[in-house]
């Protein structure tokens, strides 16, 4: 199929016309046999243009300069997709600069409006979220990449194959998609599972009552019940984060509501029945004390070391977590997966954090010619080759469905892949990505995102009462939002 010539039909249809035009208009006249010579203004039309299978051109080279986020998941997996597709592209190249602090790179080079030097692609959402450069008109829609025919299922598009909920969990603006993700992910409480075979402890608590007991018997028995890195203390949200306050909503009838109260900033925020509620449970497990004494000096990899040295019995985090952190596990070593229960019974619904990861976006002040080659690029990711690669080389869960519905395949996943896969299964939950679609740049949401940060993990070590700090939050939160107006 790469070596199919596509010739564009209307010159050859004005090539014929033009010969036969030629012929009867001279066919009796003396210099008819001068006709021959008339026909090569044919010669004069455009070459034949040598097109893949996509309709791009084969002969016009293209260099995509890519800025690429190394996190959790390694560069290989990358890599082996950049490999397989400039082998089947020969005229595309990649101009890559990876960092593990890509956020200040990208930022610097947006804040220096210099599209030329600008990322054509880029993994990873920049500082500030990607709402006002959308509004901006710097991000380019990704809305058809959906409907773009998958490479190896022709007669699938991307959105056919994508695992369920993930095309709607994309973030809108302005009733458009800017964003599209490789691989998807999920977050939750990760465990030493032979650990817990050890003990004799419930790998599955359905409830907040059971989940509570768990970490009664946990704390019992001598160990640390949940660990997370104090200094990144956002990770917190990995396992109780807005997934569990949409949890809650939905527990009162009110999940579709609370969701677009979340996303545009809807007041009360801090103040909501649900945030408090949120924040006073995590406050009543840090009196009891279920959390890691030492969490304020802790980094992500230390805190999920103390899981691997049975320290700690779970781990705030994502599934990126047995590829991070594999150069320090023992080879028998198996990672469980569990959600936080917020709900009261197994009737209601259980939230967990989905799910997408390896974000791409493709600057939208680029030749028109680099955005489509970046679009081919980026659906060239989700063929299952690719998908298998990063889910088995770098622990990612993959998007397509078809894979995680193949036994064959899912077998060769990391463990805390399957455990996650498998979880999701037996407990039907709802995965969910949380995402805001209005940009608040006013300094004073600034300063109440960083006193919940601030606080958070004196929350959980039951060292303050959540309400006060909720309060001044509401209060620097409502000034952002009139000053935005």
């Amino acid at each position: 199929m790469n070596k199919t010539v596509k010739k564009l039909a209307s010159v050859g249809l004005v090539t014929a016309m033009a010969v036969i035009a030629a012929c009867g208009n001279g066919g009796n006249n003396a210099n008819s046999g001068n006709n021959a010579a008339n026909a090569p203004a044919a010669s004069n039309a455009p070459a034949e243009v040598a097109v893949y299978e996509n309709g791009l051109p084969k002969d016009e080279k293209v260099t995509l300069k890519v800025g690429f986020f190394v996190g959790g998941y390694g560069r290989e997996w990358f890599d082996h997709a950049v490999e397989n597709f400039t082998a089947k592209y020969p005229n595309v190249s990649f101009d890559i600069t990876a960092s593990a602090d890509m956020k200040t790179i990208l930022s610097t080079k947006i804040s220096a409006n210099d599209d030329k030097e600008m990322f054509d692609l880029f993994n990873t959402t920049p500082a500030g979220g990607i709402v006002s450069l959308a509004q901006a008109g710097k991000l380019e829609p990704m809305d058809d990449i959906w409907d773009m025919k998958l490479p190896d299922a022709p007669d699938k598009t991307v959105k056919d194959l994508t695992l369920p909920g993930m095309y709607e969990s994309t973030t809108l603006i302005n009733s458009k998609r800017y964003e599209f993700a490789a691989s998807s992910s999920f977050g939750g409480l990760f465990f030493n599972k032979k650990l817990f075979d050890e003990h004799g402890w419930n790998q599955n608590p359905k409830t907040w009552d059971e989940f509570k007991q768990l970490l009664a018997d946990i704390k019992a028995d001598g160990i640390a019940p949940i660990t997370f890195p104090g200094m990144h203390p956002n990770y917190v949200d990995w396992a109780f984060g807005a997934a569990k306050l949409f949890e809650l909503a939905d527990m009162n009838g009110q999940a579709d509501q609370y969701i677009e109260n979340y996303k545009t900033f809807t007041l009360p925020q801090y103040k909501s029945t649900e945030a408090v509620e949120h924040w006073n449970r995590l406050y009543e497990l840090g009196q009891l004390g279920y959390f890691a004494e030492g969490l304020p000096a802790l980094s992500h990899t230390q805190s999920q070391m103390q899981v691997i040295q049975k320290e700690a019995a779970m781990v705030s985090t994502g599934s990126h977590v047995e590829n991070e952190m594999k150069e320090a596990t023992p080879a028998d070593f198996d990672w469980g997966f569990m959600i936080v229960p917020f709900r009261e019974s197994t009737d209601q619904t259980l939230w967990v954090r989905s799910g997408t990861t390896n974000f791409n976006y493709i600057w939208a002040n680029k030749p028109e010619l680099n955005k489509k080659w970046a679009k081919e690029f980026i659906v060239e990711l989700m063929t299952l080759d690719n998908q298998q690669y990063i889910a088995e080389k770098a622990g990612a869960l993959p998007m397509r469905s078809d894979l995680t519905e193949d036994t064959a395949r899912t077998v060769n996943l990391s463990s805390s892949a399957q455990a996650v896969l498998k979880y999701i299964t037996e407990n039907d939950a709802r995965a969910y990505k949380a995402s805001r679609s209005v940009s608040i740049s006013d300094p004073n949401f600034a300063q109440a995102t960083k006193l919940m940060d601030e606080n958070t993990i004196k929350f959980v070590l039951g060292q303050q009462d959540p309400m006060p700090i909720l309060e001044e939050a509401e209060k620097l939160l409502t000034k952002a939002l009139e000053a935005q107006k």
